[in-house]
């Protein structure tokens, strides 16, 4: 069995229209349960914000076709870890969308405003406290599944090119 994998990366949207949301979430549905990929996407109207988890190959896989997407623009990889287990097992691609520019009602993390939703200025230690607090609502879980982490996690000024960072993080053995 391979190492469960999950990563996040957002990036700007280009050449997208709000209405087009639906469409990519029937695609990704469909593609993700395919490939035994669950997550989560954010959109706001101007960014993405997607968590990934599955097998190191259908990531990369996924990755490099986001990557390649013209309706993607500044993608910025936040994460990439091992997981013992699956953060959001239930969905295929869960989503949180919102046609202003603002994800108001998704008050998740106190120290993260989404009223000025920024993820490409947040640090990794955020991403992962936004997303595990998003699983954990979703779920329903009785305890968070994150622990506070021993060492702040500096954010770090990632390569232009988001598949060779991701590239770096799976060949490190994340």
């Amino acid at each position: 069995m391979s190492t469960l994998i999950g990563m996040a990366y957002c990036s700007r949207a280009t050449q997208f229209s709000f209405d087009e949301v639906d469409e990519i979430l029937q695609v990704s549905r469909r593609n993700n349960a395919r490939d035994g990929l669950t997550g989560a996407l954010v959109y706001d109207n101007t960014t993405f914000l997607q968590w990934l988890e599955g097998g190191e190959a259908e990531i990369r896989d996924v990755f490099s076709r986001i990557s390649r997407d013209s309706r993607h623009g500044d993608i910025k990889l936040l994460t990439v870890r091992s997981l013992a287990g699956r953060w959001f097992p239930d969905w295929s691609m869960t989503a949180a969308v919102t046609e202003g520019k603002a994800l108001r009602g998704l008050k998740l993390v106190a120290h993260i405003s989404l009223s000025g939703f920024a993820p490409h200025d947040w640090s990794e230690a955020d991403v992962t406290t936004f997303m595990t607090s998003l699983s954990d609502y979703l779920t329903r879980r009785p305890a968070p599944k994150s622990e506070p982490l021993q060492t702040p996690v500096e954010p770090r000024k990632l390569a232009s090119d988001p598949m060779a960072s991701l590239d770096r993080q799976l060949r490190r053995g994340v």
